[in-house]
């Protein structure tokens, strides 16, 4: 029997109990926004998180990076990594913070989701470069895009919902299962919580309808390639099990996206290439 649908109290007691880190990067991501950000104000946002500053300055002090002396202070680290560096760094290190648990009930363990985070986000990052939009917004959603499912796992959990029976041969049963088990989708949970958040539209739009751009209202761009970039992580081996057949890729989906087919060709090697640093860089954080 199909339970109530979610209410938004409890979609709000769940969303409270998430990290606090996809709010210190959205803000991070709106932060570097401004082409004159200085350090000190980077440094603000980054130390609302003690975790997220410390692996930032032991970033700073690993072989990639370091320069002579050791780094003690996040400005210092900051100014030698560079702003960008720390804004991707910053981002999987949330993602690897908030992702951790993984989602048991989809049968998804931390590393794989960790890692699908990352592969999409750097590939959105360079596709919407391509597209003419900004790299830092997609490099957000692509972190982001999984929070919706680690929403509703929390609820599985306070239902006490067994471990994988959320995992289905296809993208459209789980998304049945999470509408009769748990009362929302998971994209309509993470639009809920993003406009709880006061998340700009630039955000909440392209993961509600990233599995169907074309339902998108607005034609959206960035849903377009949201998804792109999510079919280049399955192509890469990053993808998620329950979403294997969620991601196509079309000339309907690469026109609205405004790319082409060259531009997802040259951004599959180097989101592998990125995301594989980033995971290194991390291990040494």
């Amino acid at each position: 029997m199909p339970v109530e649908p979610l209410s938004d109290t409890r979609l709000t007691a769940a969303a409270a109990k998430l990290p606090a880190a996809p709010r210190i990067f959205q803000q991070l991501s709106a932060a570097i926004k401004d082409p004159d950000v200085s350090v000190e104000a980077l440094v603000t946002v980054v130390r609302l998180d003690p975790v997220l500053s410390a692996r930032v300055i032991r970033a700073s002090n690993s072989a990639l990076f370091s320069r002579g002396g050791n780094i003690v202070s996040l400005d210092g680290a900051i100014e030698r990594i560079g702003i960008y560096e720390v804004f991707q760094l910053v981002g999987a290190a949330m993602a690897s913070q908030l992702y951790s648990g993984g989602l048991p009930v989809y049968g998804i363990s931390g590393d794989q989701l960790w890692e699908n985070s990352v592969t999409t986000a750097v590939a959105l990052d360079h596709l919407a470069e391509s597209a003419g939009e900004d790299g830092r917004v997609g490099y957000t959603l692509g972190l982001l895009r999984p929070v919706g499912r680690l929403l509703l796992q929390r609820i599985a959990s306070e239902q006490t919902c067994a471990p994988l029976i959320g995992r289905h041969a296809t993208s459209a049963r789980v998304e049945a299962w999470e509408l009769e088990a748990l009362g929302a989708t998971s994209t309509e949970a993470i639009n809920r919580v993003f406009q709880l958040w006061d998340y700009p539209l630039t955000l909440t739009d392209p993961i509600r309808y990233q599995f169907r751009p074309a339902a998108d209202p607005a034609n959206g761009r960035m849903t377009a390639l949201l998804h792109c970039a999510s079919w280049i992580a399955m192509g890469l081996g990053k993808g998620l099990a329950i979403e294997q057949d969620a991601w196509e890729f079309n000339d309907s989906i690469l026109q609205q996206a405004g790319i082409d087919s060259n531009a997802v060709e040259k951004c599959t090697e180097r989101a592998r290439r990125i995301a594989d640093r980033l995971n290194g860089l991390l291990r040494a954080a």
